[in-house]
């Protein structure tokens, strides 16, 4: 019986380790939007006031785009004081796809960016756990309000964004 706990522990510490987010926004240097490359957001040119809310997608998987619908479909909710990046390390007509087909309503929303993310920078820092992934951050402290991890409906980013 401990040979097989033995054996077990690495595999549950590593399960454990993958669904922690973290505290604060990581440093980060370099995601640039799908729109235009002259726009570059680091962790330094974050808002500092309302939410921050940072959705790690992949524009193929099924709860990623149920999850964008979502997210366009209940925006009125949070927008006024919540800036959303929507993050893809897919190449750029994927996500054109995903945009026009789920949430072609946040297209032209100043407070919304499709960023890319050219390397894994995005996984190095935040270490998500499922797709979607989506964090919840206070913009003034930087700290983690809540971590979304999996399959999701946007109604529920609604109490923390409030």
């Amino acid at each position: 019986m401990q040979f097989a706990f033995v054996l077990m522990f690495p595999f549950l510490s590593l399960s454990v380790h993958a669904q922690q987010a973290p505290d604060t926004i990581p440093s980060f240097q370099r995601f640039v939007s799908y729109e235009t490359d002259s726009i570059v957001v680091n962790s330094d040119n974050l808002p500092d006031s309302g939410y921050i809310v940072f959705n790690f997608y992949d524009a193929g998987c099924g709860h990623c785009q149920e999850l964008g619908e979502s997210i366009a479909k209940n925006f009125s909710s949070y927008a006024e004081n919540s800036t959303f990046y929507f993050i893809s390390m897919n190449a750029k007509e994927y996500v054109d796809g995903f945009i026009n087909t789920y949430t072609p309503s946040l297209k032209n929303q100043k407070n919304v960016i499709f960023l890319h993310d050219r390397g894994t920078e995005f996984f190095e820092r935040f270490d998500p756990s499922h797709y979607p992934s989506t964090y919840i951050y206070d913009a003034k402290t930087r700290k983690l309000i809540h971590y979304f991890a999996g399959e999701t409906n946007a109604k529920k980013f609604i109490p923390y964004l409030k």
